[in-house]
């Protein structure tokens, strides 16, 4: 490909209409996503952070992260292997630093809601 008919490639796929264009169509799908996800992603944070008071808050994130990925698993994979993927998780987590105590109660917590 000669070096000028590259650059005009690369010029519009930079062209910022052609990004807004692209934006524009997903917009309002991306809205109504994050109208559903975010309540219940507060749902989740807010129990998780109920059932481990007292954890360092430094942390408290990468337990939610545990959370979400606990909370992911079982909307997408059948009960046996989801609870593979979770326990792949939740040894990750903890090789991480994280308390496996702590993991528990968090997988139960997602798991109960």
């Amino acid at each position: 490909m000669p070096a000028s008919r590259r650059i005009a490639k690369y010029k519009a796929k930079i062209n910022g209409d052609v990004h807004k264009n692209r934006y524009d169509a997903t917009k309002a799908i991306s809205v109504a996503s994050e109208d559903i996800y975010q309540p219940n992603a507060e749902i989740l944070e807010l129990a998780i952070k109920t059932d481990i008071d007292g954890v360092n808050a430094i942390l408290l994130p990468y337990y939610i992260i545990f959370g979400k990925q606990v909370k992911k698993a079982l909307e997408n994979h059948a009960a046996i292997t989801a609870q593979q993927e979770i326990d792949t998780f939740h040894d990750l987590w903890e090789r991480r630093g994280l308390i496996h105590a702590t993991l528990v109660i968090v997988e139960a917590t997602v798991k109960a809601l």
